[in-house]
Parts: C-alpha cells; structure tokens; sequence
C-alpha cells in the first residue's frame, strides 16, 4: 500500500510540474530583410512621412509609407518614434524606432511587432544606417510570428549580395 501511495505522489509531481512549466513556442526561423527608405518628404511635423524606395521583401513593395508618429521628431541628438508601415492594400506593421543622429554616430534601430493585412505578424528587428547621399538603410531579421510558412515572406529579386 506504502509503495502505491509513494508511486502516486511521484506520479502527481511530475504530472504537476510538466502543467506548471512554461510553454516555449517555437519562433519561425528568422529571415534576413533589406529596406531602404526616401526621407525626403520628412518634416519633423507629427506625423512625418518617408517612403520605401527599396525592398528585398514581397510583404514590404517599394512605395509602402513610413509614418513616423513622435514623441520626438524634431531632436538634433535623436529621434525617438513610433512608427507604422502602411501599404496602399490598407496591410499596416506597427513598431518604434530610435536614431542616434549625432555626426559621430549616425545609427539606430527599429523593432516591429504587429501587423495587418499581408503584414499579420509581421515580426522584425533592424539596424538603421545613413549612407553618404542620404539613403536611409534598415537591415536586419524579421519573421511572421503565427505562421509557419507567411505567403508574402518570399524575397525579391535584391539589388543586394547574398
């Protein structure tokens, strides 16, 4: 009797501990992405406007708007934002960005975690550089958290290596 009541306490424990313990979903693998952006029609106002003019992504075509919503959009050291990419379909991403604007910096970076439409769980960091003729660069990885294989993670041809 000793022995079945010590086998269902052992039994009990583990079965507890195995419904207790966090869940780990796996992430889809992550995918490398190339933006570039067109910041010429940025004024500072809220919201400031700047336009993919390069893309290495189906799910992002070139002409998709970058809506820059603040806090801090006019800052000489910084900017500080939230953001959104919006396409003509009405498909939108939802994340924030940070640049270091100093000259002798000249770097952020920018996370997105939301999406709609074609961009549903659109899921991405990237680095954001500016080049010497004033090409905004975001390079980095992005996934479509909730699917496993998204129809618009396909990549396009790419201006660059890979």
């Amino acid at each position: 009797m000793r022995s079945v009541r010590m086998l269902f306490v052992l039994a009990s424990t583990i079965l507890g501990a195995m419904l207790l313990a966090p869940v780990t979903l796996a992430a889809p693998p992550a995918r490398e992405i190339h933006l570039v952006k067109d910041c010429s029609t940025y004024t500072g106002e809220n919201p400031s406007l700047c336009t993919i003019s390069a893309s290495d992504l189906r799910a992002i075509p070139v002409g998709t708007k970058v809506w820059y919503r603040g806090p801090v959009l006019t800052n000489v050291y910084f900017l500080s934002s939230n953001v959104t990419l919006e396409e003509e379909d009405g498909s939108a991403a939802t994340g924030y960005c940070i640049f270091d604007a100093r000259a002798t910096e000249s770097t952020g970076l920018c996370t997105f975690w939301s999406g709609t439409g074609v961009l549903t769980g659109f899921t991405a960091i990237l680095h954001v550089t500016i080049d010497d003729v004033g090409e905004w660069h975001l390079d980095g990885e992005y996934y479509f958290a909730g699917a496993i294989e998204h129809p618009m993670a396909g990549r396009l041809s790419s201006p660059w290596p890979v």
